[in-house]
């Protein structure tokens, strides 16, 4: 059924769970909630590495999935290495497309303020039912391009994986 409309039509618009930056300037402000899975998929007939995250979406305070490529990985990778930053799930992060180059494609900008996320919070996230591992599991075989994840570590403990007894 088509309908002629006019410019006062508002359709509906959803973001699903999936976080973007589509265009030049877009910013977002979020919260890591998990460590990253490592996938890789295909885009314009190359086999690439993605990775994806558990967020707080600092705009609506909702959990969503958070893809990014290898350089983003590797800014994020070394705060979480460095000793005056640590674990990227004490503090948010501002994440802008910027295209002003290949190798600064995106800005990833650290907030100073630290904090453990909120009980609040960890219920959205546990209410959320979001199982990053299943959702891309059929994306492809992971790689250990990065090295060996040292199980225990700090720096792999996921927020998520606390929730079940944290919140009741």
């Amino acid at each position: 059924m088509a309908e002629v409309i006019g410019y006062d039509y508002k359709p509906e618009t959803t973001t699903g769970i999936f976080l973007r930056l589509r265009k030049k300037g877009d910013q977002i402000k979020i919260r890591l909630v998990s460590t990253p899975v490592h996938y890789q998929d295909e885009f314009q007939g190359k086999t690439r590495e993605r990775f994806a995250w558990l967020v707080i979406d600092r705009s609506d305070g909702q959990i969503k999935v958070f893809n990014a490529g290898v350089s983003i990985y590797l800014i994020i990778k070394g705060f979480a290495e460095d000793k005056d930053w640590g674990d990227p799930t004490k503090y948010d992060l501002t994440i802008t497309r910027t295209e002003e180059s290949t190798a600064n494609y995106y800005r990833v900008v650290p907030s100073p303020n630290k904090s453990e996320v909120t009980k609040e919070e960890l219920k959205v996230i546990k209410d959320s039912h979001i199982d990053l591992k299943k959702l891309f599991e059929g994306k492809g075989k992971g790689t250990n391009t990065f090295g060996e994840v040292k199980q225990g570590s700090e720096l792999t403990k996921s927020i998520a994986d606390e929730i079940a007894e944290e919140v009741i």
